[in-house]
């Protein structure tokens, strides 16, 4: 059986079972719902691990802080940078200054105003050692933020302070063109004192949250779904038009389309790929497509053989063929990826694999060619387990690579499935795994925003992946004013981290989603980022 029937039968076994289940599990989801509130019902790609800001992780738990929390920097439907909880902002002539004056009319879901100083704590808190945060180098602009993440300095000397209880001010150990985009990431959101001083990290329960978003948290069925509802003590809230938003966590694409069929869902997160091209002739109105900031790869286990050995990681690099997972398995809607970071950041040219443009055969010749110098052959044969989480288009994809591997080189390779938060919990075991399905959307546009998860000290470098050199680059672009300049070390980062083979870049996210004619004002932007209050619920009479 070829990669490509593999891959068909596995889709083919999945629908089925997806079908299954949605017929056996449905369930009237708006029997005991107020007729005069209005729902919105998201499908999410899977149930958070956390719903703490400052230690969050994945797209599954961003998706709802973004309307629990709102930071300085709030995003408009289109994506535009607008004012969130501070109202206006100046920036000091070199840049290295930002003060940010709050909204007078900001305020926690139990009444509280919102201050300056629960920005300065929800900072702090993220940088803090103890937090164990997987964001914290995120703020390493910030004045002293490296020495503190490292343990080598207090957190209150990190460069935020409140000038006064309306005030922020951030300080930079150099100026950070990105600095705006960045405040949009939960690991920016604003801590909620009173809350957690009196329960601590438990703070983040349904029963004690507390908000400032344009949601508060009203239930959390896990494994069924998380109920927000409107906050309101949202300084906005007379414009959010939606009473509740359900979010509810399904892994299987599958599925999705069918409780969207059966009108039990309004959005779905994704679309199976192997039904892409069919969705856009049924569902032409309620299909949305944009390109997105975002790539899915593999990562490679640098830390021990077999994968130790640079001529295997660009072996089998070179055995997958990017085309075909691109246009066969994904439908065309996703290009595939010869960098790691994608194209539309402006005024970043990436570097690509070089040997892109080669003839397949000849791709296939040197990677044949590395596979028997590291020692392998059909009688000894590369062994190795692939680490992935749950979903329809994973396992499609994860099955194609699997059959392109054994086709092109001969190595066995072992699917390993695990739900998501079971498997971010793996990833940290070397020893269970030697490729891992990963996926990184950009938090902000820049490029440097995907190269630092491969830093030596970054807690995401899944790799285990250590280049001094690299490190030396990108700490060199922080550092950099000029812009052209930055750019061109930054390239040169992605081709020394492209050129040692720590990930397999398959390809470019696009965002892909089925809406229901009864919701209005739906957009997503770049960063596939989602506002319920920018939506509206029309009637379907």
């Amino acid at each position: 059986m070829n990669w490509a029937r593999a891959a068909q039968v596995a889709a083919l076994t999945l629908l089925a079972t997806a079908i299954v289940i949605a017929c056996s599990d449905k369930t009237d989801n708006n029997a005991s719902v107020d007729d005069a509130k209005t729902v919105l019902r998201r499908a999410n790609i899977a149930e958070p691990a956390t719903l703490d800001p400052h230690r969050s992780e994945g797209v599954a738990a961003n998706n709802i802080l973004r309307d629990l929390y709102e930071g300085l920097v709030t995003e408009a439907a289109d994506g535009e940078l607008v004012p969130g909880t501070a109202k206006r902002w100046t920036v000091s002539d070199d840049g290295r200054r930002y003060t940010f004056e709050l909204k007078e009319t900001a305020r926690w879901s139990n009444g509280d105003p919102v201050t300056a100083a629960d920005f300065v704590a929800g900072f702090r808190r993220t940088v803090d050692p103890k937090t164990n945060s997987t964001y914290a180098s995120m703020l390493a602009p910030l004045k002293n933020a490296a020495l503190i993440i490292a343990g080598d300095a207090p957190v209150e000397t990190l460069g935020i302070r409140a000038l006064n209880e309306k005030t922020v001010e951030i300080e930079l150990d150099q100026s950070t063109p990105y600095l705006l985009g960045l405040l949009l990431t939960p690991a920016t959101y604003p801590l909620p004192r009173a809350s957690f001083e009196a329960h601590g990290d438990s703070f983040v329960r349904p029963e004690f949250m507390v908000s400032n978003g344009a949601y508060r948290i009203k239930d959390w069925r896990v494994g069924d779904r998380l109920t927000a509802e409107r906050n309101p003590a949202y300084w906005d809230n007379d414009n959010v038009a939606i009473d509740e938003v359900e979010y509810l966590p399904i892994e299987d694409a599958a599925v999705e389309l069918n409780l969207f069929r059966a009108g039990e869902i309004d959005i779905t997160s994704t679309v199976p790929s192997s039904q892409y091209a069919a969705l856009r002739e049924t569902y032409p109105d309620a299909l949305h497509v944009n390109p997105l900031l975002g790539t899915y790869f593999l990562v490679l286990d640098t830390t021990q053989a077999p994968l130790a050995d640079k001529r295997v990681r660009k072996a089998l690099t070179m055995a997958v063929h990017r085309e075909d997972i691109s246009r066969v398995v994904l439908g065309s809607a996703n290009p595939g990826a010869w960098s790691f970071v994608p194209d539309g950041i402006v005024g970043y040219s990436g570097y690509h694999y070089p040997w892109r443009d080669e003839p397949r055969e000849a791709q296939l010749a040197t990677a044949r060619e590395l596979y028997a110098a590291a020692g392998y052959s059909p009688d000894k044969p590369l062994q190795i387990q692939l680490l992935y989480n749950t979903g329809d288009n994973h396992r499609k994809l994860m099955v194609a690579v699997q059959e392109m591997i054994r086709q092109n080189l001969g190595a066995e390779v072992e699917l390993i499935n695990q739900e998501w938060k079971v498997m971010l919990q793996t990833r940290k075991d070397f020893d269970a795994w030697d490729l891992l399905r990963f996926g990184w959307n950009g938090d902000y546009q820049d490029a440097y925003n995907f190269l630092e998860i491969f830093q030596s000290n970054n807690p995401l470098n899944a790799a285990g992946w250590q280049n001094p050199a690299f490190d030396a680059l990108l700490q060199d672009a922080n550092e950099e004013q000029d812009l052209a300049l930055r750019a061109k070390i930054l390239r040169a980062a992605e081709a020394m981290l492209l050129e040692d083979y720590p990930m397999l870049p398959l390809y470019f996210y696009a965002s892909k989603h089925l809406v229901s004619d009864r919701v209005t004002g739906f957009s997503a932007t770049i960063m596939d980022r989602i506002y319920s209050q920018h939506m509206r619920i029309v009637s379907s009479d």
